[in-house]
């Protein structure tokens, strides 16, 4: 239990008031004299030697079914897992992807992150992943379609909902992956591609793109020229339009970084993780090496223990 410096005088006046009426000061000290140790508790030889930060920093990932099944073992690389490993006693890793949610449903999802992040000190957050629009990008027939108006207005009012919040915090924006119609065409999905196509996709990966910001606070990962370039397909001199949709040849390609031709696999995760590290490892206050352990190698506690 702790206690604030108002408690404690209301404690210290009901027992003086105690005292004065009941004359049995013993059953008030005892109990206070506890609860102060807990509080103040003395210093052990256990305890750390240097001083280390209060809490773990929070590394946030806000986006769909991309995020959210990133946590899969099934899939043989878990991209928080592989984040974790990179903060190592550093920074916790909190995985709010919401499956099936585009940047419009998302709100709800980001305000409840803000007030849980709160309650830590309030330079906990380090980063913040938002890796929106694969939902969004859906034809304008389907229930998840959010227009591209509407959803770059979405990702500006989150990112200034978390400058605002977190002012120290910074903040990395994943585009769409390309999806490949042949993979979705036999995939399980409901739709089966017919929602999607490649050139609604772009567009909202090129939205992304866009957006403008001071560099050391907002960084962008182009995952969809990237995926493409990787599958040995040339982003930069392609037109996706809806009558000249990606080859056969090329959407196979696509394919081999997906599940069903839309979510990333193992392969896909961790062709994204190596593009965040990239980024992370040229950003000063985010790469994990600029960052203090919560607690000092195990070493110095044995140095501790000997003295």
């Amino acid at each position: 239990m702790i206690l604030s410096t108002s408690q404690w005088y209301a404690v210290l006046l009901y027992a003086i008031a105690s005292l004065i009426y009941n004359g049995n000061l013993l059953e008030i000290v005892f109990p206070l004299t506890r609860c102060w140790e807990k509080q103040y508790p003395k210093p052990s030889r256990y305890s750390t030697i240097m001083p280390s930060p209060s809490v773990y920093k929070k590394v946030v990932l806000i986006g769909d079914s991309q995020f959210e099944l990133s946590w899969n073992p099934e899939l043989e690389f878990c991209f928080p897992a592989a984040l974790a490993n990179y903060y190592g006693r550093r920074a916790d890793i909190l995985n709010r992807g919401l499956s099936g949610y585009n940047s419009s449903w998302m709100r709800s999802q980001l305000d409840r992150t803000i007030r849980e992040l709160k309650h830590y000190d309030e330079d906990a957050a380090l980063l913040f992943i938002l890796w929106l629009g694969t939902n969004d990008s859906c034809l304008e027939f389907t229930e998840h379609h959010v227009p591209v108006r509407e959803f770059e207005a979405n990702v500006q009012t989150y990112v200034g909902e978390i400058k605002r919040n977190f002012p120290n915090a910074r903040i990395l924006l994943v585009s769409p992956a390309p999806i490949s119609k042949t993979a979705l065409a036999s995939s399980t999905m409901r739709t089966r591609g017919t929602d999607r196509t490649q050139a609604a996709t772009k567009e909202y990966a090129d939205t992304i793109l866009k957006y403008s910001d001071n560099e050391n606070i907002v960084k962008k990962i182009d995952l969809f020229s990237a995926l493409l370039d990787e599958a040995g397909y040339d982003s930069s001199t392609t037109v996706f339009d809806t009558n000249n949709p990606v080859t056969e040849d090329a959407a196979l390609k696509i394919a081999k970084f997906t599940v069903d031709g839309l979510h990333l696999n193992g392969y896909g995760y961790r062709f994204l993780f190596d593009l965040v590290k990239s980024a992370l490892d040229s950003w000063d206050g985010v790469r994990a090496s600029d960052l203090e352990a919560v607690e000092p190698r195990w070493t110095e506690k044995v140095k501790q223990f000997r003295k």
